[in-house]
C-alpha cells in the first residue's frame, strides 16, 4: 500500500522520529539530538523522501516533521531544555512564507526557545536562488533560530554555500571520519577547514564509528561529533530516560 498519494494530504499519525545524539567531545557529554523522520509503513527513509519528492510533497512532509518535533519535545516537559534540537529541512521548505508563519506560531505557542533549535539545510536539494535563500536565513536567525549546513562535502553542500549562507554550525559529511586516523589528506582537510572557519561556526564531524577516528578528530581540534560509536538512532525515550538517570545519580 502506498503511503503518499498525489493531491492527498499526508496523515500525520503515520510519522514519528528517532533521535541520534550529538556529543561534545571535549566535555564528553551530549550536546544535542538530531531528529530523524520515519514512517510506520515505509521503513527506508530514502524511499520515503523519494516518494515524497515524486509526488511533490517534500514541503508538506517537512512541515509535518517540524510540527511533530515541537509537539514531542513539549511533551518531555523540559527534559530537553539544555540540549540543542537539530531538525532537517529542505531549502524549498525554508523559503516558503507559510513555513515561516507556522514556525513563528509554533515557537510562540510552546516553551521551546528558538535558540535551542538548529535547522539543518538538507544537502539533497539544490538552492536555486541563493540571494533569496540568504534573506530567509537572516529572518530565521532574527527569530532566534540557528542554522546548520548539513553533510558538507556531499551533494549540494559545497563551499560556496558555506560562505554565502554563513551558518552557525557546519556538519562535515561522514566521508571525512571514515578511516580518519589513517588518512593524512583527510586530517589535513579537517585541520585547514577548522582554521578556515575559526570562530565563525561550530564544526560537527558526522559518521564517527571507531575509537581511533574519534581520537584523531579530537587531536585535530574537532569539538563535536556524531555517529554510531557515540550513539545510534533510538526512540527519544531511550535517551531521555538515560538523561534522567544521570541527573538522579
Amino acid at each position: 500500500m502506498e503511503l503518499l498519494l498525489d493531491n492527498q494530504s499526508l496523515n500525520k499519525s503515520e510519522f514519528y522520529h528517532v533521535v541520534q545524539p550529538i556529543v561534545n567531545l571535549v566535555e564528553k557529554r551530549i550536546h544535542g539530538f538530531e531528529f530523524l523522520l520515519r514512517s510506520k509503513q515505509i521503513q527506508n527513509p530514502e524511499k520515503l523522501f523519494g516518494m515524497a519528492e515524486k509526488n511533490h510533497q517534500l514541503n508538506e512532509l517537512d512541515k509535518i516533521s517540524v510540527y511533530k518535533i515541537f509537539e514531542t519535545v513539549a511533551s518531555t516537559k523540559g527534559a530537553l531544555d539544555e540540549y540543542q534540537l537539530f531538525i532537517n529541512v529542505y531549502p524549498s521548505t525554508m523559503v516558503d512564507p507559510d513555513f515561516l508563519k507556522s514556525l513563528k506560531e509554533l515557537a510562540d505557542g510552546s516553551n521551546i526557545h528558538p535558540n535551542s533549535v538548529v535547522f539543518e539545510i538538507n544537502e539533497a536539494e539544490e538552492i536555486l536562488d541563493i540571494e533569496f535563500f540568504k534573506e530567509t536565513v537572516v529572518k530565521l536567525k532574527q527569530m532566534g533560530f540557528l542554522i546548520s549546513l548539513d553533510d558538507i562535502g556531499k551533494g549540494q553542500a559545497n563551499m560556496k554555500n558555506l560562505i554565502e549562507i554563513n551558518p552557525n554550525i557546519a556538519k562535515l559529511d561522514l566521508y571525512f571520519s571514515e578511516d580518519l586516523a589513517f588518512s593524512p589528506k583527510k586530517q589535513d582537510f579537517i585541520y585547514y577547514f577548522h582554521q578556515f572557519l575559526g570562530r565563525h561556526a561550530k564544526i560537527i564531524l558526522e559518521g564517527l564509528e571507531k575509537e581511533e577516528d574519534l581520537q584523531a578528530a579530537k587531536q585535530l581540534g574537532v569539538s563535536y561529533g556524531q555517529g554510531y560509536y557515540l550513539g545510534k538512532p533510538q526512540p527519544l525515550e531511550f535517551y531521555v530516560n538515560g538523561l534522567n538517570d544521570e541527573r538522579t545519580k
